[in-house]
Parts: C-alpha cells; sequence; structure tokens
C-alpha cells in the first residue's frame, strides 16, 4: 500500500483539530458549568433536560396559583370572620331585648345599632375582591351584588341566584335578575397535577384545585324558622333564609317596640354554627394549599437532581479531560512536526 506525503500531512492536520475541538468543548462545559450545551452534544439528554425544565416551570406556576389562591381565601376569611363577630353582637342584643327589664323605648332605641349591623353585615355579604369580583356569589364573580333587595318583599334580601320576580314589578323598583350562574360551581384555582382533568361542581376530594369563591345563600344560610314568625312583615311570600333576613325581622320587631321571639336567636345560632363550619372548610382548603406546595417543592427538587445529573458538568472530571486534552494536542504537534521532515527528497538529501 502506497502512503503519500500528502496523506501524512492530511491525517496530522485533522489530528490537531480534532483534539482542539475537544479542547474548546471541555473548556465551554468548564466556562458554562453544562456537560450539555447544545443538542448535538447530548441528543437523548437534551430532550430530557427541556421536559424536566418544563415540569419544573409548570410546578413554580402551581405554586404562585396557590399564593394568589390563598390571598383569596385570607379575604373570604376575614369577611367571615367580620360577619361572625356582627352576628355574635346582635345575638347579645337580641337576648337583651327578650328580657322584660327593657321596655319599648329602649328596644326602639337599640334597633339603631341594629341598622347599623345589617349594614356592615351586608357589605360582608356582598365582599368584593381588588379585582372587583364578588366572593360570596358562586361563579357569577362580576355581578354588582350577590345580596340585591327581594322585589316581592321590599326591606329584606334575597341572593342573587334565588331573586324571584314580583307578579306585579309595578310595586318596586327595578332589581337585578335572578342569575342562575350564581347557584353554580365557583371559580376553582390549579395548584398542581390533575390525574383526570375534570372539573367537578365543588373541589372535594380534587387536591389538584382549591375553591376559592363560594355560594352565598349556602354561607350566610339560616334555619328559615324567621318566616314563619314574621308573617305580618311579608306581603308577598317567604323571605330568604338567610342571617341578613334574620337581622332585618329582629330590627323590624325592635322598632315595633316588641321583644324578638326565640326563633330570631335559633336563626342567629344556626347562622353563626353554619359561618364556623365554612370558615373551617376555608382553613382545610389552606392546608390544601400548603400540601402541594410542599410536595410540589419536594418533586421539583428531586427533578432538579435529575437535571443536574444530566446537564451539569463534572467539574474534576472534565479538568483531567483537559489536561488529557492538552497533552494529546502538544504530542499530535510534535508527531506532525516530525511527519513532515518524513520526506524522500529529505532522505535523499
Amino acid at each position: 500500500m502506497r502512503i503519500s506525503t500528502s496523506q501524512f500531512h492530511s491525517q496530522g492536520v485533522t489530528s490537531i483539530q480534532n483534539h482542539q475541538e475537544d479542547i474548546i468543548k471541555t473548556q465551554l462545559q468548564l466556562s458554562t458549568g453544562k456537560r450539555v450545551n447544545a443538542p448535538g452534544d447530548d441528543p437523548v439528554a437534551m430532550t430530557q433536560i427541556n421536559a424536566l425544565k418544563q415540569t419544573m416551570s409548570t410546578i413554580d406556576q402551581y405554586a404562585k396559583n396557590g399564593e394568589y389562591a390563598k390571598s383569596q381565601l385570607v379575604l373570604e376569611e376575614t369577611a367571615i370572620a367580620d360577619s361572625i363577630s356582627s352576628i355574635q353582637r346582635a345575638r347579645e342584643l337580641a337576648i337583651q331585648m327578650s328580657n322584660d327589664t327593657y321596655n319599648e323605648s329602649n328596644r326602639q332605641q337599640a334597633s339603631a345599632e341594629v341598622g347599623q349591623i345589617i349594614e356592615q353585615l351586608r357589605n360582608m355579604m356582598n365582599y368584593t375582591n381588588s379585582e372587583g369580583e364578588k366572593l360570596f356569589a358562586g361563579s357569577s364573580v362580576n355581578v354588582s351584588e350577590a345580596f340585591v333587595e327581594d322585589p316581592r318583599n321590599p326591606g329584606y334580601y334575597a341572593y342573587v341566584g334565588s331573586v324571584q320576580s314580583d307578579p306585579n314589578p309595578a310595586n318596586n323598583p327595578p332589581v337585578a335578575a335572578q342569575d342562575i350562574q350564581a347557584n353554580f360551581g365557583s371559580r376553582f384555582v390549579q395548584i398542581g397535577f390533575d390525574d383526570n382533568n375534570s372539573l367537578a361542581p365543588d373541589d372535594l376530594g380534587d387536591s389538584s384545585r382549591v375553591r376559592i369563591t363560594d355560594n352565598g345563600s349556602k354561607v350566610f344560610q339560616t334555619d328559615g324558622l324567621t318566616s314563619a314568625v314574621d308573617g305580618a312583615f311579608v306581603a308577598n311570600g317567604p323571605v330568604d333564609n338567610n342571617i341578613l333576613n334574620t337581622l332585618v325581622t329582629f330590627k323590624n320587631f325592635l322598632e315595633a317596640g316588641d321583644a324578638p321571639p326565640d326563633e330570631v336567636i335559633q336563626d342567629m345560632d344556626s347562622s353563626l354554627e353554619n359561618l364556623s363550619q365554612v370558615r373551617a372548610e376555608i382553613g382545610g382548603r389552606q392546608n390544601r394549599i400548603e400540601s402541594q406546595y410542599d410536595g410540589g417543592e419536594t418533586f421539583k427538587l428531586a427533578l432538579e437532581e435529575r437535571r443536574m445529573t444530566l446537564e451539569e458538568t463534572d467539574i474534576v472530571k472534565a479538568i483531567t479531560d483537559l489536561t488529557q486534552q492538552q497533552n494529546a494536542l502538544q504530542m499530535a504537534q510534535q508527531v506532525f512536526t516530525r511527519v513532515q521532515d518524513m520526506s524522500l527528497f529529505n532522505y535523499l538529501r
């Protein structure tokens, strides 16, 4: 087999270039700290790295969603806590005004404070967050009010999802129409990976979602006993069974100088019990957000370790490889210099 001088020369140059490329690649790995800097470095690893980064980015977004959900739940919890305080004060007044030591004038004077409590409670029941959304209007977060004046019974209030039209609209001023959507579902926030991508009417048993609004009719409901004792004040049918109407009934009794019946206090008790239950459920939702966050961070840590294994450079190994590659380049250069002198003309000379 014949080997030409040009072939020797070409092979020497190619060997030097290959060693230089290896050195440049290793130096890049050392400077960036990454073993894989381009798809060509390790196509399979690059695909896995991109998938891992996408999953970790999703976990970060779920964490942000959880922070938003917690902020909304804090608002809802605050509104409910204020409502409980208002109802408790009204209950204290109801017990006091049931005592025969208080006369008609005393009760009429107390009705003014009850009126203030009604306004405060109504504000809480129509609580609006910073985005202008109602917390207690079910899925209809953009309604003007969750609880509006009852068109059938002026002075009383109805939930927007249960508003019934007055048979004779001329009797009352215009009010919000019935909003069916307020009775269905609520706003949910995704806080974790879902196994079925199916949204149920509530978030019970689904740890991947958390509810951040509620159906006000259920939150502020009572046993409804006031409608049975308040016939004198209800002209066109029973009122909604909500605590706001209980307080309106209570105020009406006081304005008439009468002691409130036991049913009024019982309605307040049932409302306080229900609100306490809702408050506990909100605490459960907040705990679920924390659990999802902790689980997501643990999962992300495992993914990060896997990514580091695939992507990051072993510094010790890289330095060793660089030293070997530099030695190999030096040897290739020396060999190339010697090969250049291996010419027939040099031999004959």
